[in-house]
Parts: C-alpha cells; structure tokens; sequence
C-alpha cells in the first residue's frame, strides 16, 4: 500500500516524536514508567473532565479547592494499596482511581444520593 507524501510526513513525524516520549518516560525514577504516566493521565483526564462549574450533564464534580496536585500527592500515598498493573486494562485502571478518588472526596456527587446506593439500586440490592 502506497501513502501519500503527507501521510508519509505525519508517519515520520509521529515516529520521532514518540521516540523521544519513550526516552523522557523511561527517564523517570519510578517502576513501571508506563503505568505511571498511564495512571497520571486518568487522573488529569478526571480531573480536567469534572472541574466545575457543574454542567447539566455531569454527576460528578472535582470537590471546591482540590487540585490537581492535592490528588496526586495523596495518590503517590496509596498507590501501592490500590493494586494497579497494566494487565488490569484501562477500564478497571479507570473505575479504580475514580473510586479511590471518590472515597478520598476529590469526586463528588451532584446528586443527594450517594454513588453506592444508585448502584445497589441497579443491581437490584435494596
């Protein structure tokens, strides 16, 4: 298959630039690299993601105040209880710090009702 001279640019491009992010992440002091960056990316995507103020569609809000860093320093904390490795695969790495971050009250509800009581609602646990 043939790619045009554009298309070819971009390919070149993306492979250097994706050579120098292996060298900053396996520069950093912490083992696995990869899951770090891959578990401060899911933190910073929350985080961005629920910053308010609220809009009509959001559950979830980052609690007043709390920052980014906040979250950060209190995961570093506990991350060795969370049990996070790569084998998990982003949907359990997601809904894993979304709930330690919920636990730690830097996601809230919108709602009155707590998370836990919508979700024994569903699953038919009353």
């Amino acid at each position: 298959m043939s790619i045009d001279l554009q298309e070819a640019t971009r390919r070149d491009d993306v492979f250097t630039e994706l050579g120098l992010i292996k060298e900053k992440i396996s520069a950093l002091p912490v083992f696995p690299s990869l899951m770090w960056v891959w578990t401060y990316d899911v933190i910073d995507d929350i985080f961005k993601t629920n910053q308010g103020p609220a809009e009509e569609w959001q559950e979830q809000v980052i609690a007043e105040g709390v920052t980014l860093k906040q979250i950060w320093d209190k995961f570093w904390e506990d991350t060795d209880s969370l049990g996070l490795h790569s084998d998990l695969g982003g949907e359990i790495i997601e809904e894993t710090i979304t709930d330690w971050m919920r636990e730690n009250n830097f996601l809230v509800s919108l709602d009155d009702d707590s998370w836990l009581d919508e979700e024994e609602d569903e699953d038919g646990d009353d």
